[in-house]
């Protein structure tokens, strides 16, 4: 009797490995990356040496209202990004937006800028360094509780040092909500504000979860780059003036910085 070779069925993995699992109501869950391969392994894409610095991401509940702010150091050219576009000083397109990175392509390959003041992920060093990275955020929410005055449901003072804290380092507050562009007919229309953390920053200057963040002092935040125009032009202010919408109705918040 003539045994047949069966030759094994090769199993389809459908999922595509385009998309990441992730939790939109946790602010500091970084979506695992698929290790399908050893290309997917985040150690296996290295660190770009261009002189691109990463200042914010903003992920969108779909890919097109994804958005990085990336600055090329050498040339000062900086924008919002999203996947598709070309990187200033790259040879290559934006391939994808998460949470603390990006990757691009450079050269016929992936490299990654990593957001400015974050590890990068999967390496042994960010679980070393975990110890003084809760010291540094201790220090801050020390600042954030004692830094705060409420005077009224819309009015709020704040104190000088903790706004110099938060724009020496922006990205210590981070996680205290998750930030997603805002579109409304088609159109950008501020920055929803997700999950936001009794003990953060964005809940101590009044803000609650759903709110739209449309304008401050006047200049409206109709991007991520606009959003980076506001935040250079604003270091000085002694005052602020943020239009949200709640609810469906109009919030102004008023604060003094003393």
């Amino acid at each position: 009797m003539v045994h047949a070779e069966v030759t094994p069925t090769k199993t389809v993995d459908k999922d595509g490995g385009q998309f990441e699992a992730r939790n939109m109501f946790c602010s500091d869950c970084t979506p695992p990356v698929a290790v399908a391969s050893a290309n997917t392994d985040p150690s296996s894409i290295q660190i770009t040496s261009l002189p691109l610095v990463l200042l914010a991401t903003m992920v969108g509940p779909v890919e097109d209202q994804s958005y990085a702010t990336i600055v090329n150091t050498d040339s000062q050219k900086q924008g919002a990004y999203s996947v598709g576009d070309p990187i200033p000083g790259a040879s290559g397109k934006l391939k994808a937006i998460r949470f603390k990175y990006v990757d691009f392509e450079n050269n016929g390959h992936v490299e990654r800028i990593v957001l400015a003041g974050a590890t990068p992920p999967a390496t042994p060093v960010a679980a070393v360094e975990t110890p003084a990275s809760d010291e540094n955020k201790d220090d801050l929410q020390s600042s954030i509780d004692n830094g705060i005055k409420k005077i009224d449901d819309n009015t709020f003072e704040i104190d000088k040092a903790l706004v110099d804290k938060v724009l020496a380092n922006p990205m210590a507050v981070a996680k205290g909500a998750r930030i997603v562009p805002a579109v409304k007919n088609g159109k950008p229309d501020g920055f929803k504000l997700y999950a936001i953390r009794p003990s953060s920053v964005y809940a101590k200057l009044g803000l609650t979860n759903g709110d739209t963040l449309q304008s401050i002092n006047g200049f409206e935040l109709t991007s991520a780059d606009k959003a980076l125009e506001v935040y250079t032009k604003l270091r000085e202010a002694t005052s602020l003036e943020m239009e949200v919408t709640r609810r469906g109705k109009p919030v102004t918040l008023k604060y003094t910085i003393r």
